[in-house]
C-alpha cells in the first residue's frame, strides 16, 4: 500500500531540516579534502559552466554517481531530478520512452509523432521515442534540463532535454575498463572498452557491450515464459588534436535488439466492446482478464520475434581562433530498423493484430560560434535536420463481424503505408552580457522553417491512392521563433537569483494512423509553451550544503491531443491528433545536497505541480458540432508531487573502501490515456532502487536491487477507440518491471 501524502510530506519535511535534498546522488569520493561539495560543471549551454552559475533548471549526475547506481537504461534516471516521468513504453522494438518533464509529454510509439523532450547523445538529438532509452553504457554525464529549451536546442524541447555525453578517446595514456555481472529473470551482462593513445596527437578507443535477459512475463495460453530481450552493442571511436587549437571526434554506435514482442495486458471493461461482444473482460477494475499483471494471454503466432537495430555516427571538430573564439561542428546521423508483430488485445483470440516494419533515418549539421570575453558571452550558429520515416503497417482485424457484420470469425487483413519527410532549417544565438559584476543579462533567439510531407496508400481508402499517394503527399510548412530572456543576480559567493522567460515548441505534422481521408489530409500545428520562471542557486555552511531549487509558470498553447477514435471503416478505429487543447502548469521544485559527515551524504528533491487544462474541445469526429467541453480532464503523466530521499555512506574497509547508497522515489496519482479511464489510472506509489560495493584497488564488487518495494503500477495505458460518447473497443495496459537484483564485478585499469 502507498504512503499517503501527508506522510510523504512529513518525510520530506524531516529530509529538509536535515538539509537532505540535492541535485545529484552525490558520493564522498567527490568531495574535497576540506569536507565540501565538489563544484559541478555542466554543459547545458553548449559550453561549460559552473552549475551554481547557470539560471536554469538543471539535475545532474557524474561519472562516479552512475558507476554505482543500478540503472539499466534511461527509465531510472529520473529520480535523479523533480517533476520527471520516464518509462519503457514496452510498445515495440527499441524500448519506446515515454518522458514527461513537468507534466508535459507524448506517449505514443509511432514515429510521426514529435518528442516533447529532447534526448541528446553527444550532441546529437534523437528524433524519435524509439532509440531514446538510452542504455547506461559508457556515460560520463547526464543532465536534465527541466522547461523549454527552444533557444539552444530548438524544436521538440518543449518540456526539456535530457543531455548524455559519452567518455571520448583520450591521449592521456592506455586505459580501459570491463564489468561484468548477474541478476534474476536470467539478467546476463558483460561489457567494456579500451583507449589506445596511439600517438600524441591520436587515440582510439573501441567498446562493446552484450545482455540477455529472460523477461519476468508469462503466457498462460502458450505455456512459456515471454519477455526476453537481447542486446548487443559495437562502438568504436577516435580523437585526432594535432595541436591545442583543433581537435577532431569521431564515433560510430551500431546495436542490436532481438526481442520478444510486447507484452500487454487486457483490462477491457463492462461496457467495451471486446468485454460486451466476446467476453474477454477485466477481472476487475485495475485486474487484467489473465489475473496478474506478470502474466499474459497473447496468442501471437510464430512471429512473435522482433528486432531493433540502429545506427549512429557522430563527428565533431572544434577550432579554437584564438583566447575568446571558437567555432565548432558537429555532425550526427541515425538510423533504425525495425520489424515486429504484436498482438495488442491481450486475449487469445485474435482481435486486434499488427506486422510494424518500419525505418527511419535522421540526419543534421551544426555549425555555431562560441565567443568569450571580459562582459560579453555569445553562442550564435545554425542547423540543419532532414528525417525520413517509412512504416509498411499490415492490421488483422477480427472484431469485423460486429463492428461491420462479417461473418463470426472472420479476419480482415488491411495494409497500410505511411512514408513522411522533414526538412528543418534554424538559425539560433544566445548572449550574456555582464551590466555589473553581480548582474547578467541574457537574451536569445531561435528561427526555426520546417517542411514536412505526409505520403500514404490504404488499401481501405482506394481513394489515396491518387489524392495522397506516395507519387503525391499531403505537404505543410510552419514556421516558429523562440526567445529567451534571463536576467540573474549574484548576491554572494554563494548565493545567485535568477529570472527567466524562455519559449519552445513542438512541431506540427500529419498523423500516422488515418482511418479516413479526412484525417489523412489535414496537418495538426505546432504547439508552444510560455515558461515564466523565478529561481535560485545557494550554498551553505562553508559549502557543505547546496540547495538549488526554482517556481514556474507555464502557458501551454496549441496543445496537440491525439485520441484514439471509432471509425466506420479500415480497422474500425483511427488516430486524430489535433490542436484541441490549451494549459497551464505551475510548480516548485527544489534540489538540495548536505554532506552530514565526512562519510554520510543524503540527497534528495522535491517537485510540486499543478496543471490543469484552460481549455479542451472533444477530438471525436462524431459530434462535429457542439463539441463537448473537456476541461476536466488530468495532463497525462502529470503527478502533483514527486520526490526523491537518496541516502549515500561511505567508509574504509580494510585496503579499500565501501559504499551503500539507496534511493527512495514517490510518485503521486497520475493519469495515462486522453480519457482518464479509471482501469488506467495510477495510484500513488514507492520505489526504492539501492546498491552497495566494496572497491579495492581498481576492482570494484557491487549488489544492487531495482524496485524493492515490487511496485506494479501501470507504466503505460491506451484506450482503443474511446469517444466521450463511446466506451471503446477495450483498454491495453503495461507494468512496471517486478523487483530485479543482482551482482556485478567492475574492473579498472590505467590512468
Amino acid at each position: 500500500m502507498s504512503m499517503s501524502k501527508s506522510s510523504l510530506l512529513v518525510s520530506v519535511a524531516v529530509a529538509v531540516a536535515c538539509g537532505s535534498f540535492s541535485v545529484t546522488s552525490f558520493s564522498a569520493d567527490e568531495a574535497t579534502s576540506q569536507g565540501t561539495l565538489e563544484e559541478i560543471t555542466v554543459t547545458a549551454r553548449k559550453r561549460e559552466e559552473n552549475l551554481q552559475d547557470v539560471g536554469t533548471s538543471i539535475s545532474a549526475l557524474g561519472a562516479v554517481d552512475i558507476a554505482r547506481r543500478a540503472d539499466v537504461d534511461l527509465q531510472s534516471f529520473a529520480n535523479t531530478a523533480p517533476n520527471v516521468i520516464i518509462n519503457d513504453l514496452q510498445q515495440g522494438p527499441g524500448s519506446p520512452a515515454a518522458i514527461s518533464i513537468r507534466g508535459i509529454g507524448t506517449t505514443d510509439v509511432e514515429k510521426n509523432f514529435d518528442p516533447t523532450a529532447g534526448v541528446v547523445v553527444d550532441g546529437i538529438f534523437i528524433g524519435v521515442n524509439s532509440g531514446a532509452m538510452i542504455k547506461a553504457l559508457d556515460l560520463q554525464s547526464i543532465e536534465i534540463l527541466r522547461g523549454p529549451q527552444g533557444t539552444l536546442f530548438g524544436r521538440n524541447s518543449i518540456a526539456g532535454v535530457i543531455n548524455i555525453a559519452r567518455k571520448k578517446a583520450s591521449t592521456d595514456g592506455v586505459s580501459g575498463a570491463v564489468r561484468a555481472g548477474g541478476g534474476n529473470y536470467g539478467e546476463l551482462a558483460v561489457d567494456g572498452y579500451i583507449n589506445l593513445p596511439l600517438s600524441d596527437t591520436f587515440a582510439f578507443k573501441i567498446g562493446a557491450a552484450k545482455r540477455d535477459n529472460d523477461g519476468w512475463f508469462f503466457n498462460k495460453t502458450r505455456g512459456k515464459d515471454v519477455g526476453k530481450v537481447e542486446f548487443t552493442s559495437f562502438s568504436p571511436s577516435f580523437t585526432f588534436k594535432p595541436n591545442d587549437n583543433f581537435e577532431f571526434t569521431y564515433r560510430y554506435d551500431k546495436t542490436e535488439q532481438d526481442q520478444d514482442a510486447n507484452t500487454v495486458l487486457n483490462v477491457a471493461q463492462g461496457n467495451q466492446v471486446f468485454c460486451l461482444a466476446y467476453g474477454e473482460c477485466a477481472k476487475g477494475l485495475q485486474v487484467p482478464q489473465s489475473g496478474d499483471r506478470y502474466t499474459v494471454l497473447q496468442n501471437g503466432e510464430g512471429a512473435y520475434q522482433t528486432y531493433f537495430d540502429s545506427e549512429m555516427h557522430i563527428a565533431t571538430a572544434s577550432y579554437s581562433i584564438n583566447d575568446g573564439n571558437t567555432v565548432e561542428y558537429v555532425y550526427g546521423k541515425f538510423s533504425t530498423d525495425e520489424k515486429v508483430f504484436q498482438d495488442w488485445d491481450g486475449t487469445a483470440r485474435t482481435l486486434y493484430h499488427t506486422d510494424r516494419p518500419a525505418v527511419w533515418n535522421q540526419s543534421s549539421h551544426e555549425v555555431r560560434w562560441i565567443n568569450s570575453g571580459d562582459r560579453l558571452d555569445v553562442t550564435a550558429g545554425l542547423y540543419l535536420w532532414e528525417s525520413d520515416y517509412r512504416i509498411d503497417l499490415r492490421s488483422y482485424i477480427g472484431f469485423i463481424d460486429v463492428l461491420f457484420g462479417a461473418p463470426p470469425g472472420s479476419v480482415a487483413v488491411i495494409d497500410q503505408t505511411v512514408v513522411q519527410n522533414t526538412d528543418s532549417k534554424a538559425a539560433f544565438f544566445e548572449a550574456d552580457y555582464k551590466l555589473t559584476d553581480a548582474l547578467t543579462l541574457t537574451v536569445g533567439g531561435r528561427y526555426t522553417k520546417d517542411d514536412k510531407d505526409s505520403g500514404l496508400i490504404d488499401a481501405a481508402m482506394p481513394q489515396l491512392a491518387t489524392l495522397g499517394s506516395l507519387a503525391k503527399p499531403f505537404k505543410k510548412s510552419w514556421s516558429e521563433f523562440t526567445p529567451k530572456l534571463n536576467l540573474r543576480y549574484r548576491m554572494s559567493e554563494d548565493a545567485m537569483v535568477y529570472g527567466l522567460y524562455s519559449k519552445g515548441f513542438r512541431a506540427g505534422g500529419f498523423t500516422g494512423r488515418p482511418g479516413t481521408y479526412e484525417a489523412a489530409s489535414i496537418a495538426y500545428n505546432p504547439e508552444t509553451v510560455d515558461n515564466f520562471e523565478f529561481g535560485w542557486k545557494t550554498e551553505w555552511m562553508d559549502g557543505r550544503v547546496r540547495l538549488n531549487g526554482s517556481v514556474f509558470l507555464m502557458k501551454y498553447d496549441d496543445k496537440q491531443e491525439e485520441q484514439s477514435v471509432p471509425t466506420s471503416s479500415g480497422t474500425g478505429q483511427q488516430t486524430l491528433v489535433l490542436n484541441a487543447a490549451q494549459a497551464e502548469i505551475k510548480g516548485l521544485e527544489i534540489d538540495l545536497t548536505a554532506r552530514v559527515t565526512e562519510n554520510f551524504t543524503l540527497s534528495g528533491n522535491l517537485g510540486v505541480m499543478d496543471s490543469k487544462f484552460k481549455k479542451l474541445i472533444d477530438t471525436d469526429p462524431a459530434t462535429p458540432v457542439n463539441k463537448r467541453d473537456l476541461s476536466y480532464l488530468k495532463l497525462r503523466r502529470a503527478p502533483d508531487l514527486t520526490a526523491t530521499i537518496s541516502p549515500n555512506y561511505t567508509w574504509n574497509v580494510g585496503n579499500g573502501s565501501m559504499w551503500v547508497q539507496a534511493d527512495l522515489r514517490y510518485v503521486d496519482d497520475q493519469e495515462l490515456t486522453f480519457l482518464n479511464s479509471p482501469q488506467s489510472s495510477v495510484k500513488a506509489h514507492e520505489v526504492i532502487d539501492a546498491s552497495i560495493g566494496y572497491r579495492l584497488n581498481n576492482t570494484t564488487v557491487s549488489l544492487w536491487g531495482s524496485n524493492l518495494t515490487n511496485d506494479d503500477s501501470w507504466t503505460q495505458a491506451y484506450d482503443v477507440g474511446t469517444s466521450v460518447t463511446f466506451a471503446g473497443l477495450w483498454t491495453y495496459a503495461a507494468a512496471r518491471p517486478p523487483r530485479t537484483y543482482g551482482l556485478r564485478i567492475t574492473h579498472n585499469f590505467g590512468n
